[in-house]
């Protein structure tokens, strides 16, 4: 990273507002007068090179409200960190950027509606909520506009298979990969034989993790090696059935694969610690971020992954410190989970698009996308085709939490088996 962080402050400082526009509702325009239409027809006229052109909105229907607003907000001042930058670098294809924010407020039909008001202003393309549930309301308004999509963290497998449509894609590590990596990682790294595998069906995310890991693990450690497949809701007060048919087997396993979200994932992992149950904790990016560690004091035997380190944890890329250092420049503190990062590489992403295409129009860019192959993001090494608009072995971050304090194993490659090499 070059520079000191006092230089890299006032750099922020001069960009911090460039092109950056939070709406949350449509602005009214003054009444034009007679004598304005003339004024501008006039100026028009005598020097249409000093005319501005159009700024670009780039739409964000995101929750900064409710239970996504976790997984959301970062993602969404990541995207507005990107588009400073592009705008302080003269725009794209001559235009700035603006960012047009609606607070989805985790609510689907709100989603839908700040889709369609963002389509209405002429927005270019929409990123939606780290989420499929809660970002295919978007999705699919955007898909029948004909305007780009692109969630910033949502692992649903539907998000990138072209279930929405072929104007959508998303930024995550799918989430059967995610499973399947967290299996290849347990197996070849830690060299566990036996698991328990416990699904949270609160929402499509955690029942497609839980898939790939079921499917990856009995490929590496045969079928009888799953001691106990077992499901709870994340609004459960209570997992004590579930502990009960844990404690009740012959055989105990080497680790539990939890796919969950907070706050039943913490919850879960209090109760399953309180009944003297100390087994390795395996979780997806569901199970990021230290913002509800104090719900387990003294979390530890926990592991899980992401696509960049937790606030606090030294990360292994260069890129992504430096990344950090200006995010908490700019807004005063750290993202609170590693996959804000994504929001940054949602503007990274359709921005090189435009710029292969040399065109705003859906068609062009959405053809740049499907082209990238191992395109160098900030996320990490990202391919779309025609048929894939997501990455499911892209490597990821492993990080270990003891005693409450988390720290980084390293990104982990299914392609080699093995943790990349520390930049």
């Amino acid at each position: 990273m070059s520079g000191n962080r006092s230089e890299i402050k006032e750099n922020n400082r001069k960009i911090k507002t460039t092109g950056e526009v939070i709406m949350m509702r449509k602005v009214r325009m003054p009444h034009r007068t007679p004598q304005m239409a003339l004024l501008a027809a006039s100026v028009a006229i005598a020097s249409t090179t000093q005319v501005k052109a159009e700024d670009i909105i780039v739409g964000a229907a995101t929750s900064f409200s409710g239970w996504m607003a976790a997984f959301d907000t970062n993602s969404t001042r990541a995207a507005r960190l990107a588009v400073d930058e592009i705008n302080a670098k003269g725009g794209l294809l001559g235009h700035k950027l603006k960012l047009v924010h609606i607070d989805t407020k985790t609510d689907q039909a709100e989603t839908a509606r700040a889709a369609q008001e963002l389509v209405g202003q002429g927005a270019k393309m929409i990123m939606v909520a780290c989420d499929f549930d809660m970002g295919a309301p978007a999705a699919l308004v955007a898909q029948q506009a004909g305007v780009i999509a692109i969630s910033s963290c949502g692992g649903d497998d539907k998000l990138g298979d072209l279930t929405i449509g072929n104007n959508v894609f998303t930024m995550a590590t799918e989430a059967d990969g995610t499973g399947r990596m967290l299996a290849d990682w347990a197996f070849k790294k830690q060299g566990w034989k036996a698991a328990y595998v416990l699904l949270d069906t609160f929402i499509q995310y955690d029942k497609s993790l839980c898939a790939g890991f079921v499917e990856r693990w009995t490929e590496l450690a045969g079928a009888d090696s799953i001691v106990l497949q077992d499901e709870f809701k994340n609004a459960d007060v209570t997992v004590s059935s579930q502990i009960s048919r844990y404690k009740a087997l012959d055989k105990p396993a080497d680790m539990m694969m939890l796919c969950s979200v907070p706050p039943g994932l913490a919850s879960t992992i209090r109760q399953f610690r309180s009944a003297g149950i100390d087994i390795p904790i395996l979780a997806g990016t569901g199970g990021d971020s230290s913002s509800w560690h104090s719900a387990v004091p003294g979390l530890s035997n926990y592991f899980h992954l992401s696509n960049a380190a937790d606030a606090g944890v030294e990360d292994p890329r260069a890129r992504n410190r430096a990344f950090y250092e200006q995010y908490e420049t700019i807004y005063g503190e750290l993202p609170a989970s590693g996959q804000g990062i994504t929001g940054y590489s949602v503007i990274e992403a359709w921005s090189r698009a435009v710029e292969k295409a040399g065109s705003f129009e859906t068609d062009e860019v959405r053809a740049a996308l499907e082209s990238f192959s191992g395109e160098d993001l900030l996320v990490g090494p990202t391919t779309f085709t025609p048929e894939k608009h997501s990455n499911d072995e892209r490597p990821m971050l492993f990080m270990s939490t003891t005693d409450g304090k988390t720290t980084a194993l390293g990104y982990y490659d299914m392609a080699t088996g093995d943790y990349m090499p520390v930049e």
